[in-house]
C-alpha cells in the first residue's frame, strides 16, 4: 500500500496516474481553470491529453475529467502543451468565451514506412498548432468544447525549424493577438517564433528569436511576462550543461529580461547571459504564467521533470506528479521575478504555533506552511530528521539525510549573500521552499517513513511560526479516482515512439 504520508492536501495533482505540464490556465467567467498533460499509462502508452480541474478561489477545485484528448488525425498521437485566450464578450450572449491552443503530436504520418525509418526529429513527427473554442454548459456548469481547427502545420513553419515546434502561447497586445511557439532549429539549438493575428484563426510569421550563441537543443513552452511596464521572455530549455551552482536538471526553465522600452514581439536576439532560473528544485518544468481578474501575474509549474535518475513513484504510489501551489510574480525593482504562494492558501492555515528558536517542534498531521523572518546567520530546518533546508557558508540548499526518502535525489545548493526569510510549505511529499521574500525558490519532493505528524527543528537562531493546514482535496481525489479515464481512441494505444 502507498504511504499515507505521502498524499498532498493543497497541491493539484492527476486523481490517477500521470500529470505534466500545466497548460491552458486562465481565469473565465471568474472561474480558475488549470488543465494540465495527462496520460492514462505512463511509461506504457506516452500519449497525452488534457485533464482539468477548476476552482472559484484557488482553494475548492472540482475534477473536470478530461475535455481535450486526441480525436482527430492531426492530433492522433497525443494533445500537448498549449495555452488559453480569452475573448472578451465574444459570446452570443456578450459574455467572454474560452479558446484554446494547443500542439497536436502526430508521429510516422508517412503510410509504408516502418517506425525505424525516422528519427522523430527532423523527419517522421507532425507538430500541428491547433485551437478550439469551449463554453460553459448550461446543463453542468461545465466546460463544454467546439470542434478543433487546424491554424498551422510543419508546411506552415520556416524551412529551417525541424519537426518540433510546439506549445503555442497566445495573449493580445496593442489590439492584436501574438502568438510564441518553442522550437529546434536543424543546427540542433532552441529558439521561439513570434506569429501575428487580427482574430486568433490566421496567423503570419512576425520573426524567429534566438540566443546569441546557443542555449539549449530546444526550447518549449514559451511565456511572456509583463510587469510594471517590463517585459520577459521565459522558456523551458532542454540540454544546458549541468553546472556547480544552476541547470542542474537537463530541463531548466527560466526568463530573460528585456532591456526598458524592448518587446517581446520586436526581439531578434537574447543575451543568454542573461538567463534567470525559475526555480532551483529537483522537481521543477514547464510553467506557465496568466494574469487574472485582478491584475495578478500568476504561475504554477509542473512539480516533476523527465530526469531519470531519481523517481516519483516509489513503493506503488498510483499517481505521478503533481502542480505547484499558484505562484503570484512580482517584479523586484532590479529586475528580478519574485515568487510567493497566492495568499488565498492562507485560508488553510490552522493555529499558529511558535517554532522556538534552536528548539524542536511535532506539528500535528503532514501539512504545514512554516515561516521564518528575520533571520540572522546561519542555520537549517530539519523535517522529520529526513529533509533538511540549510543556510551555510554562504550557500542555501537541500539536504536528505535519509537517502530513501530522497528517492535518487542528491543534495543541492546555491550562492547567496544572506538569507533574511524562509516560507517552507510542507504539503505530504511536496515540499516548496521560498526564500527572500521569493527570490530564490526550491520545488523537490521527499517520501518519508509513514507517520502520523510532522517533527520540525529549527537550528536557526530566530524564532518562526508553524501552521498545520486544511487538506481540501481528500475528498475531490477519491471521487475522481473513478472517473479519470483509460482512453481508447484512434492513435491512442498504438506503440509509437515518444
Amino acid at each position: 500500500m502507498p504511504n499515507k504520508s505521502w498524499e498532498v492536501g493543497f497541491h493539484l495533482r492527476s486523481p490517477r496516474n500521470w500529470l505534466n505540464d500545466p497548460n491552458g490556465l486562465c481565469q473565465f467567467r471568474g472561474r480558475y481553470y488549470f488543465f494540465y498533460q495527462y496520460d492514462h499509462d505512463w511509461p506504457t502508452v506516452d500519449q497525452k491529453a488534457w485533464g482539468l480541474f477548476s476552482s472559484p478561489d484557488l482553494l475548492h477545485w472540482t475534477y473536470e475529467g478530461v475535455p481535450l484528448q486526441p480525436s482527430i488525425p492531426e492530433d492522433r498521437h497525443g494533445v500537448f502543451s498549449g495555452s488559453a485566450f480569452v475573448e472578451r464578450g465574444a459570446g452570443k450572449d456578450g459574455e467572454d468565451l474560452l479558446r484554446l491552443y494547443y500542439t497536436g503530436n502526430v508521429v510516422d504520418p508517412v503510410a509504408g514506412h516502418s517506425p525505424k525509418d525516422f528519427d522523430y526529429v527532423y523527419a517522421g513527427r507532425e507538430q500541428n498548432t491547433l485551437t478550439c473554442l469551449a463554453e460553459l454548459d448550461p446543463a453542468t456548469g461545465m466546460l463544454k468544447l467546439g470542434p478543433k481547427q487546424v491554424l498551422m502545420r510543419n508546411s506552415d513553419y520556416p524551412d529551417h525549424l525541424s519537426c518540433h515546434v510546439r506549445d503555442p502561447k497566445v495573449w493580445e497586445q496593442d489590439g492584436c493577438r501574438h502568438m510564441l511557439l518553442g522550437g529546434r532549429h536543424i543546427d540542433t539549438r532552441g529558439l521561439c517564433l513570434v506569429y501575428d493575428s487580427e482574430n486568433g484563426i490566421d496567423w503570419t510569421l512576425r520573426r524567429a528569436i534566438n540566443s546569441e550563441y546557443s542555449f539549449g537543443f530546444v526550447w518549449e513552452c514559451p511565456n511572456i511576462v509583463r510587469l510594471d511596464g517590463r517585459e520577459y521572455l521565459a522558456i523551458s530549455p532542454q540540454g544546458l550543461p549541468r553546472l556547480q551552482d544552476r541547470w542542474f536538471n537537463r530541463w531548466t526553465p527560466g526568463y530573460f529580461e528585456l532591456p526598458e522600452g524592448q518587446r517581446v514581439i520586436d526581439t531578434d536576439v537574447i543575451d543568454e547571459r542573461t538567463f534567470v532560473q525559475w526555480d532551483f528544485g529537483h522537481d521543477f518544468y514547464a510553467p506557465q504564467t496568466f494574469v487574472d481578474d485582478a491584475g495578478r501575474t500568476i504561475l504554477v509549474g509542473w512539480m516533476g521533470t523527465f530526469d531519470d535518475y531519481y523517481s516519483s513513484v516509489p513503493d506503488g504510489l498510483d499517481w505521478w506528479h503533481c502542480m505547484t501551489v499558484p505562484r503570484v510574480v512580482t517584479r523586484r525593482a532590479d529586475g528580478r521575478l519574485l515568487q510567493n504562494p497566492v495568499p488565498e492558501l492562507e485560508a488553510l492555515r490552522g493555529e499558529a504555533s511558535t517554532l522556538p528558536a534552536t528548539g524542536a517542534f511535532e506539528l500535528a498531521g503532514r501539512f504545514a506552511d512554516i515561516v521564518l523572518t528575520g533571520i540572522e546567520g546561519e542555520g537549517a530546518l530539519t523535517l522529520d530528521e529526513s529533509f533538511q533546508v540549510f543556510y551555510e557558508d554562504g550557500r542555501l540548499g537541500i539536504h536528505y539525510l535519509d537517502e530513501s526518502a530522497a528517492a535518487g535525489r542528491k543534495d543541492r545548493s546555491i550562492p547567496l549573500e544572506s538569507l533574511s526569510d524562509l516560507r517552507i510549505m510542507v504539503d505530504g511529499s511536496a515540499v516548496e521552499i521560498f526564500a527572500n521574500g521569493g527570490a530564490e525558490t526550491f520545488a523537490s519532493r521527499w517520501f518519508c517513513p509513514e507517520k502520523a505528524g510532522l517533527a520540525i527543528k529549527n537550528d536557526f537562531a530566530t524564532a518562526g511560526v508553524a501552521y498545520p493546514m486544511a487538506n481540501l482535496m481528500a475528498e475531490m481525489y477519491a471521487d475522481a479516482a473513478g472517473k479519470a479515464p483509460t482512453l481508447e481512441l484512434p492513435g491512442w494505444n498504438e506503440t509509437v515512439p515518444h
